[in-house]
């Protein structure tokens, strides 16, 4: 298996991603919202790129059925049903329900991968299911990886980065892998720091804004690993629960 790590959003929009699996992770926090969503029996998720979208989407949609998600700056947006907080999407509130969400950076990276023959959204919460389906994906012919970590503002995220590298680490047990250096780097930096994310990431921009905005208990959530056997795949815009036989 062949893998390449991209280092933001934006840099997706320059690969070509034709007859290859892409993985879009944003641990902080849109990846794992999605998936905690479509864990706790939502039906499907829909990202899109701005608020504008969102609305006008919205407003052709079975308002009883459909529910507004999403951030700007990290804060919930004004006239919204929920905020980017994955403590928001329980199953009383989620099931059932179509979700449209639009985020800063997340949304952004998982609409900028274009031609890729599967695209799956990872984070730490499911990041052992992906594995496993992408080992099952290439035992029936389909090698080469794009790891695309969503960053932050147009940067690499250092919380997106320890994520790939977990699960480079995951699949190296597995397969035979092959990585680029970005892949290299961060795979050696999750086996230093393996034992402790949260310490890994003390110094990660977007953890700190995050706390420094009170979202504490929503950083120690995307941080739990492997809780969800959960893997969000996106098909023609829209981002259901894979069935894994």
């Amino acid at each position: 298996m062949r893998i390449q790590v991209v280092p933001t959003a934006q840099q997706a929009q320059d690969i070509d991603c034709n007859g290859k699996i892409a993985i879009v992770i944003d641990v902080l926090r849109a990846t794992s919202v999605i998936t905690t969503a479509l864990d706790n029996g939502a039906q499907e998720v829909i990202p899109v790129r701005t608020v504008e979208e969102a609305q006008n989407l919205y407003a052709t949609s079975d308002a009883s059925k459909t529910l507004r998600g999403g951030e700007r700056n990290a804060l919930k947006i004004e006239g919204f049903d929920l905020s980017n907080s994955p403590l928001e999407y329980k199953k009383k509130v989620v099931e059932g329900k179509t979700i449209i969400i639009t985020t800063t950076n997340g949304t952004n990276a998982i609409n900028n991968v274009k031609g890729a023959d599967e695209v799956v959204l990872a984070c730490f919460r499911n990041v052992t299911a992906v594995a496993d389906h992408l080992v099952g994906l290439s035992h029936r012919g389909s090698r080469d990886v794009v790891v695309v970590c969503a960053g932050t503002e147009g940067r690499f995220s250092l919380d997106d980065g320890l994520c790939a590298g977990m699960l480079i680490e995951l699949l190296k047990q597995k397969t035979e892998v092959e990585t680029d250096d970005l892949g290299l780097l961060v795979t050696q930096y999750y086996q230093q720091n393996k034992t402790n994310l949260f310490g890994a990431l003390s110094g990660c921009f977007h953890l700190k804004r995050l706390f420094t905005l009170g979202f504490y208990d929503d950083i120690r959530f995307c941080l739990e690993t492997n809780c969800v056997m959960t893997v969000p795949v996106v098909q023609e815009g829209k981002i259901t629960k894979k069935q894994i036989p």
